[in-house]
């Protein structure tokens, strides 16, 4: 609010209580008043949106690169036991017939072990990576929703102080026609008194 006392003017805003200077009416002050005030929130939940986000990219690199680990690792082993147990068949066929038939029971067993390990491994790391994804966009959302009602906040205390702003405008207008009316009065009894 702008107005006289002890002969000082005093600065009419928030934020020229800040800055100490008069900014020009208008909307780039308006703008100003809403940087000064809601500025730095604003730019606090993009910041943390933005590092979610990173954190969820890095977490899907990170599930997905030790899920394609463990996949080979399963693999080399069961390459490795495959090969050893061949090896085991090549040298047993030529003795005895019978003992081929149980290496080859063997074979069948193993390989069917460790096909159940690695679907139920590929299934373990998909579960995480579902959940993860699930519990990230969760956050992410209760975030959005947390920066929507933030900055409906401020446009309400920005609708308010403008409402404010706008009725101290019209006290300072009425004040001004009182004094003016009061001026003319006194000036008009000074006259009656001057000319009895």
């Amino acid at each position: 609010m702008t107005g006289k006392k002890n002969g000082k003017q005093a600065p009419d805003t928030v934020a020229d209580v800040a800055t100490g200077a008069t900014s020009p009416p208008g909307e780039h002050k308006m703008e100003q008043i809403r940087e000064l005030m809601f500025g730095s929130v604003v730019r606090d939940f993009e910041r943390r949106l933005g590092e979610l986000h990173d954190r969820f990219e890095a977490e899907s690199a990170r599930i997905l690169a030790d899920g394609q680990k463990r996949v080979a690792e399963l693999e080399a082993r069961q390459a490795a036991q495959i090969e050893r147990l061949q090896g085991q068949l090549r040298q047993e066929s030529a003795a005895r017939t019978g003992a081929l038939e149980d290496v080859d029971t063997r074979f069948g067993q193993s390989l069917r072990t460790q096909s159940n390990e690695i679907t139920a491994a590929l299934q373990r790391h998909e579960d995480d990576a579902v959940s993860s994804e699930a519990r990230l966009r969760e956050a992410m959302a209760q975030l959005e929703q947390q920066l929507t009602q933030a900055l409906q906040g401020a446009k309400d205390q920005f609708a308010s102080g403008h409402r404010r702003l706008g009725d101290e405008k019209l006290a300072r207008e009425d004040m001004a026609d009182m004094m003016a009316e009061l001026a003319l009065r006194l000036r008009g009894a000074q006259d009656g008194a001057g000319h009895g």
